[in-house]
């Protein structure tokens, strides 16, 4: 196969046919790659796919945030069997699907031996069919790879003592099937979104349904300014995320982000009384609201799923705002000393962002189990392989797929950042003080900011709009502002 500039196409593998391994997949596409997308699930979607994640999970994107740039979706808080078939019909549309090979299980990725640098004479990629761990593994050899494997299929469970002694069902999130609550006395152990979703559905199947926190998490409702106005109208604006804590790259930071930081907090004050009021916290007891103020966990923050304030008003939901100690016979022991009792215990604890396939000579994390990537997107000191998708903002959409066109650049040799460990070790020290337990991967509101830092990284103009009150006040972390990158090619030195 030829590529565009009329030479033989280098060969890419993607592993992972989510929705950052199919944008990046159609990305190296369109920059002269010949592309094998590989996936363990049958179907394209990652999460969304069936058996990706806990039956009802629901996607919290509001009208023309779930989209791609070069295909409009105007799904609104759609399901995950709406939000598979825009991935798939995308993956068709922009000759994807052709490329996937479904079923299959990566289950190693070697460098090739050679003098230089790691990867730099490309990579053994082995794989059988999925769930087959007799089956033979068959090797190719790629000259790039890009880890595309999702975030959220490695569960984070917590080693409580007293397992052995429960003589009920113990889950984590993403094992939750239909009627696995049906009539049953479910406790669900975390914060985020996952955790209160899954709480919620309980209250509406179980016998008893009981959430267990150890922080109240922020939450943002659907609609703002007292239910007024969508959440994407204020907080997807470069207006909005100029109230958050100054960008630590300086190429990304705009006058108005320098407002003082007086101003910030009062204007903050003000959101949160908002946020409050309109996700319905304020009727809630105290103990069940949030006590940091904002924006210090909003990286923490889902759209509060419907219905859970109700349920917690209506009393078909409890909760418990305690760390958990261990298990019991018939239950959990909290850290106040009460006991819950069980048939069902859900843990909704988050996920291990891990590599089992990787070579161990390839280290992404550092000692604190923080992703260590360049932009969130190359492991510095290593050649020929990116990883998209972990880069996380609110809109990952948008974010995985500018992911994508900086990826290709790099593997083209169009950006050849230097100092590359330096920035990783001064963006890692700033996460930790402005985005707290976001372990190197989590970016959160800043969309318009990483947005900004990939664009200017490839040359490409950051201002996205020709109107000044467009740029500032309509939403800006949407992907349908960056349509055609790929036939932007100005090559430029990263810093």
């Amino acid at each position: 196969m030829l590529s565009p500039r009329g030479v033989a196409a280098m060969r890419a593998c993607v592993i992972g046919a989510g929705p950052a391994g199919i944008v990046t997949a159609k990305v190296l596409l369109e920059h002269g790659f010949d592309v094998t997308v590989i996936d363990k699930y049958r179907w394209v979607g990652g999460i969304w796919s069936p058996g990706g994640c806990y039956d009802g999970l629901a996607n919290q994107a509001a009208s023309r945030l779930f989209e791609f740039a070069d295909l409009p979706n105007r799904l609104h808080f759609a399901g995950a069997p709406e939000t598979q078939l825009y991935l798939e019909d995308y993956a068709r549309t922009f000759g994807v699907l052709d490329r996937l090979r479904p079923g299959t299980e990566v289950v190693s990725v070697r460098p090739v031996d050679g003098p230089g640098r790691v990867g730099a004479h490309g990579w053994s990629v082995g794989f059988r069919p999925a769930g087959d761990e007799a089956a033979p593994v068959r090797r190719e050899t790629f000259d790039h790879v890009v880890v595309a494997s999702g975030a959220h299929h490695h569960a984070n469970v917590p080693d409580l003592p007293g397992r052995e002694s429960f003589r009920g069902t113990a889950l984590h999130s993403n094992e939750v099937r239909a009627g696995a609550f049906t009539g049953r006395r479910v406790v669900v152990v975390g914060g985020g979104r996952s955790a209160l979703d899954l709480a919620t559905r309980a209250a509406r199947e179980a016998s008893s349904a009981v959430l267990v926190q150890r922080r109240v998490n922020w939450m943002i409702p659907e609609r703002l300014l007292l239910g007024l106005v969508g959440y994407k109208w204020i907080l997807l604006t470069r207006l909005g995320e100029a109230l958050l804590p100054l960008y630590h790259d300086a190429n990304s930071v705009r006058r108005v982000d320098r407002l003082s930081a007086r101003t910030k907090r009062v204007l903050w004050w003000l959101i949160s009384q908002d946020m409050l009021i309109s996700s319905g916290f304020y009727r809630l007891p105290k103990r069940l609201r949030p006590a940091h103020p904002l924006p210090f966990h909003l990286v923490h923050a889902g759209v509060v799923p419907r219905g859970y304030v109700r349920a917690l008003r209506r009393g078909t939901l409890s909760a418990r705002v305690s760390a958990v100690e261990g298990f019991t016979g018939r239950g959990l022991r909290l850290a106040t000393g009460e006991e819950l009792a069980a048939d069902v215990v859900v843990f909704a604890t988050g996920h291990r962002r891990v590599f089992p396939f990787l070579d161990p000579a390839v280290r992404v994390h550092d000692p604190a189990g923080r992703l260590r990537l360049y932009r969130g997107i190359v492991p510095p000191g290593v050649d020929r392989l990116g990883f998209v998708g972990f880069r996380q903002v609110f809109n990952n959409i948008m974010g995985v797929e500018l992911s994508a066109q900086w990826l290709a650049r790099h593997f083209h040799g169009e950006l050849r950042p230097t100092l590359m460990r330096e920035a990783v070790d001064d963006r890692l020290a700033w996460q930790e003080q402005v985005l707290p337990g976001s372990g190197g991967y989590d970016f959160g509101p800043y969309d318009i900011h990483c947005a900004d830092e990939l664009m200017h990284d490839m040359g490409l103009p950051q201002r996205r709009t020709g109107n000044v009150l467009a740029e500032y006040l309509l939403p800006g972390g949407v992907a349908h502002r960056y349509r055609g990158l790929s036939g932007w090619r100005v090559p430029r030195t990263a810093p």
